[in-house]
């Protein structure tokens, strides 16, 4: 049994309800990365810190408005392993920054602006076998920013649901 594991994976962030997620006025999907670092407890449960990154949510009437999004979030791992595959549920909670760069509409310009806010995550997962230490896994994640609010906007809290493919190397 591997102690310790790193991820790197890729994703797509799409946001989901409310303002944020409104498919006229809301924000788009957007590409996302995550890194993590974990270590195992015992064969269920683990815990470690993950980052990710969202390359930039664009604002669907406003073509030039976007959104990025990093996050820093300590998380809790149960998994169960069945034969070779390990299925997993997770929860975490931590901190989201987000920026909007200057931006361009009805001819006036607008700042960049950022903030952050406090945010939790909850999915689940699966990781099968790929070969010696490496593992290839699929998730399926929901973020939730309790308040993105700017000079340039407001969408008060977001969700994102977030498929995503990554690679696992566990020593």
């Amino acid at each position: 049994m591997s102690r310790y594991y790193f991820v790197l994976g890729r994703g797509a962030a799409v946001p989901l309800g409310g303002h944020w997620g409104d498919r006229s006025d809301g924000f788009k999907p957007a590409t996302a990365f995550l890194l993590e670092g974990a270590r195992k407890v015992d064969d269920t449960l683990s815990y470690g810190l993950e980052t990710s990154y969202s390359l930039g949510h664009k604002n669907r009437p406003i073509a030039d408005m976007e959104i990025r999004i990093f996050s820093l979030t300590p998380f809790l791992r149960a998994a169960y392993q069945n034969g070779k595959q390990t299925y997993y549920g997770l929860f975490g909670a931590g901190v989201y920054q987000w920026a909007q760069p200057r931006f361009s509409a009805d001819g006036k310009t607008y700042a960049s602006d950022s903030g952050s806010s406090f945010g939790i995550n909850m999915g689940g997962g699966a990781m099968y076998p790929l070969w010696g230490a490496f593992q290839l896994g699929l998730e399926l994640r929901w973020h939730h920013i309790f308040a993105m609010r700017g000079d340039n906007f407001n969408v008060d809290s977001a969700d994102n649901i977030v498929p995503s493919a990554f690679l696992v190397y566990g020593f």
